[in-house]
């Protein structure tokens, strides 16, 4: 499952959809869903992540990865670098 923080541009919402798409991922708009539900809903369509693509000055430069249980509890794993049409092009592990 690919989604964006909350408040997100246009720009970054565009892009997230662009990586779900190119992922095969499926796109969940995230509105006022904390990241419990959002791994909560994840679990129960099987899905084993949740990839939040952030922004920084209304642009999409990174995706990151929780990784969610089989109760749906989550954590942090790793931060996926994005570029400007919102792929992936580097991956580096959150500590």
């Amino acid at each position: 499952m690919i989604t964006t923080g909350r408040h997100a541009s246009q720009a970054t919402k565009d892009a997230a959809r662009a990586a779900a798409l190119r992922m095969g991922e499926r796109y969940e708009a995230r509105g006022k869903k904390t990241m419990d539900r959002l791994a909560f809903e994840a679990r129960r369509l099987g899905e084993a992540t949740v990839g939040v693509v952030e922004e920084r000055a209304g642009k999409p430069p990174r995706m990151a990865v929780a990784e969610v249980d089989e109760l749906g509890r989550w954590r942090w794993a790793e931060e996926r670098l994005l570029n400007p049409a919102g792929e992936e092009h580097n991956q580096e592990g959150l500590h």
